[in-house]
């Protein structure tokens, strides 16, 4: 359940702020955090049910707000460190997740490689991995940069999808690809990390608000 909603500026992007009904109960008590890249994918009510379900603790969810198309791009480091200021936040990786679609969802997935010492999980739907190049997969920017990277931080938690409709359908074989090159690195499916191919799905945000609660699902029961 939410307590309260607050609206701030944090390295230069504007956040909503979700907090959970026991954040001002519990003064001493830090959460876990889910720092969402794309607004509106009802990400806190998922959490919400799954909390009561169980299956999650309560969380404080952020979500990057909507920018002109040629603001600057979105720091997720930066943000947080603003947020760990602001809020009471568990110190832990493992209890900071970052998510996001699209373009956004391959920040996330980016930032959790370079990063692992500040998030430990992430959420990625409708992942462009072809990237603003549009670029097919055997020269996707980040699939290369996944083949060329020295290592792959282990224990990380990565949860990605992708849909069946409209451009998402072209996304196949880079997730195909993507899959590839982590098993090849060790990771395991099912385990590590999880590629879904989620029927009916689409580039919309009524799509992506169905698909944030399994996706968080998974991750939860990691």
């Amino acid at each position: 359940m939410l307590e309260s909603i607050e609206t701030i500026m944090v390295a230069g992007k504007e956040i909503s702020v979700f907090l959970p009904t026991s954040y001002s109960q519990t003064p001493g008590r830090k959460f876990p955090i889910l720092l969402m890249l794309t607004p509106g994918l009802k990400a806190q009510e998922a959490i919400g049910k799954l909390h009561v379900e169980g299956e999650l603790p309560e969380m404080i969810v952020a979500e990057v707000l909507a920018s002109e198309a040629h603001a600057d791009p979105v720091d997720p480091i930066a943000i947080m460190a603003g947020l760990a200021e602001r809020f009471r936040l568990l110190d832990s990786p493992s209890a900071r997740w970052i998510g996001g679609t699209g373009h956004a969802g391959l920040a996330a997935f980016r930032t959790l490689l370079d990063h692992p010492d500040l998030f430990g999980a992430a959420c990625c739907l409708s992942t462009s991995f072809e990237g603003v190049e549009g670029a097919p997969p055997p020269h996707s920017p980040m699939l290369l940069h996944l083949e060329e990277r020295e290592s792959l931080t282990a224990g990380n938690r990565i949860y990605f999808d992708y849909g069946t409709i409209g451009l998402d359908e072209c996304y196949e074989p880079y997730h195909r690809d993507l899959g590839a090159i982590l098993r090849g690195r060790g990771w395991k499916d099912g385990d590590d990390f999880q590629i879904h191919r989620h029927t009916g799905g689409s580039q919309e945000i009524t799509s992506w608000q169905q698909r944030i609660r399994p996706a968080l699902h998974w991750l939860a029961r990691r």
